[in-house]
């Protein structure tokens, strides 16, 4: 599954600052290890309501990132 917070790179003159893409790539990296987590303790309800929770963190947290940028590229 495709991380919910991902950037579309369309022209390279407009491309986010670079702290800002190493943040993209965190949270793709993050998403992904709670995603191969996720499917390996598939029968401990408290392991996966903890997970559930901290993608929808991730995904505030990606929501916030996406904003910052837009807000980033209509300077």
């Amino acid at each position: 599954m495709q991380p919910p917070f991902d950037f579309v790179h369309l022209d390279p003159s407009s491309d986010p600052p670079e702290p800002y893409q190493d943040a993209v790539e965190l949270f793709c990296e993050l998403w992904a290890k709670l995603r191969g987590f996720q499917s390996r303790c598939a029968q401990d309800q408290v392991l996966l309501a903890l997970i559930r929770d901290l993608e929808h963190r991730l995904i505030a947290a990606g929501l916030i990132l996406a904003i910052q940028l837009e807000l980033l590229n209509d300077r």
